[in-house]
């Protein structure tokens, strides 16, 4: 049986949760993804995820406390650093002119053996190997729209979907499937990218159905 790898990626961040949700009809409210650049930063997140070593992989808690998508663009996508007075926030240093992907929350399927378990009753969804397959496996774990708050204001969440066709495990990877065995995914999630935030600490906050309420700081260290 495979499991599946859920996330919640708490801001810009976003912190990933591992779990199964019920499975309900999708929001109408959120808007599209015309130009699909949030879709290509959702692959590029989960492609970089699926293919780091869990030793090096911010997603368990391990190396950077930023995803770097390239084009002065990062998401955190996972536990990050910790507050230690509160296990519910977590931190991402940035650079002046940055921006930040926000991943209110986010699942994937994949054909990896190890990845995607627990399927609603009589659904098959885990079975799947198809893209269209993958992407109904994603969609039914996600269906709950959060709310992201940047410094306490309200932002526009969209809800994309994304393919990532042609995956190969390192050694050490997340399933522990043997080095160079390859896959497919497909991811969905309800995002928002940021553009520069002003030098100094920010916040991020997300309230989210399934995963509930998570907090990321995010600093953006002083310009030259």
């Amino acid at each position: 049986m495979k499991r599946f790898v859920a996330r919640v990626l708490v801001v810009v961040a976003a912190i990933l949760g591992i779990v199964f949700a019920q499975v309900a009809p999708a929001s109408a409210n959120a808007p599209d993804d015309p130009s699909n650049k949030l879709a290509n930063n959702l692959a590029t997140l989960w492609t970089a995820v699926l293919e780091t070593p869990a030793s090096e992989n911010p997603f368990v808690g391990n190396g950077p406390e930023c995803w770097d998508l390239g084009k002065r663009t990062v998401a955190q996508f996972g536990p990050g650093r910790v507050d230690p007075n509160d296990p519910n926030v977590r931190s991402c240093t940035v650079e002046p002119g940055t921006k930040i992907f926000v991943v209110g929350s986010s699942f994937e399927c994949s054909t990896f053996d190890n990845d995607c378990d627990n399927d609603p009753p009589g659904s098959g969804l885990c079975n799947a190997t198809t893209a269209p397959g993958l992407l109904e496996c994603a969609k039914a774990r996600n269906s709950k729209e959060p709310t992201i708050f940047v410094d306490g204001k309200s932002v526009k969440v969209t809800q994309v979907t994304t393919t990532m066709p042609n995956l190969v495990l390192p050694e050490g990877n997340l399933f522990g499937e043997p080095a160079g065995t390859e896959g497919r995914s497909a991811a969905h999630g309800w995002v928002t990218l940021l553009n520069p935030l002003t030098p100094g600490t920010h916040t991020i906050d997300i309230d989210s159905t399934i995963f509930g309420q998570s907090t990321t700081t995010i600093v953006v260290t002083p310009g030259n």
